[in-house]
């Protein structure tokens, strides 16, 4: 499973404060910060050590005297992808995505910052859903749970 299927998990365990189909805020522990996007056949994701890593070496860069901001961001990246090597975790980059897919649709943005998990999808797909104050609807988790429901049996008297 790649870091981009991976951020999705982070929404499970959350209490939605507010969704409407294509876009949603959920309140989530665990961790701190993640970023996901897709676009079209293109995905891009990049965890915490992954951007520590490349504003690291943005730093180091600029300390180091370089003036072009070409020269600063290869530098991030050489960073990044060097904490990539070590934990494979910080970075992921895939180019042979589906155009579209039911669960993420063509383009997607995910983003956990602290406590707040953002997720915005064009177009509107069934993992978002409706929801507000931790109530959620309309969504495949709701559909799954209701198919596993247990039969109702009859009370004799």
């Amino acid at each position: 499973m790649s870091f981009n299927d991976q951020i999705h998990v982070l929404k499970d365990d959350g209490c939605v404060l507010c969704a409407c189909c294509c876009s949603e805020c959920t309140w989530s522990t665990g961790t701190m910060f993640a970023l996901s996007a897709k676009a079209c056949c293109f995905s891009v994701g990049i965890g915490w050590k992954g951007a520590i890593a490349a504003a690291a070496g943005y730093y180091a860069a600029g300390a180091a005297g370089a003036k072009k901001k070409t020269t600063k961001s290869a530098a991030a990246l050489a960073a990044a992808g060097a904490m990539d090597m070590v934990d494979d975790n910080a970075i992921d980059f895939n180019a042979c995505e589906s155009c579209y897919d039911s669960e993420r649709g063509c383009c997607e943005v995910v983003a956990k910052l602290c406590c707040c998990y953002y997720e915005v999808q064009c177009p509107p797909g069934q993992d978002i859903g409706c929801g507000c104050c931790g109530a959620r609807c309309c969504d495949d988790a709701t559909a799954e749970e209701a198919e596993e429901a247990p039969e109702q049996q009859m009370m004799m008297g």
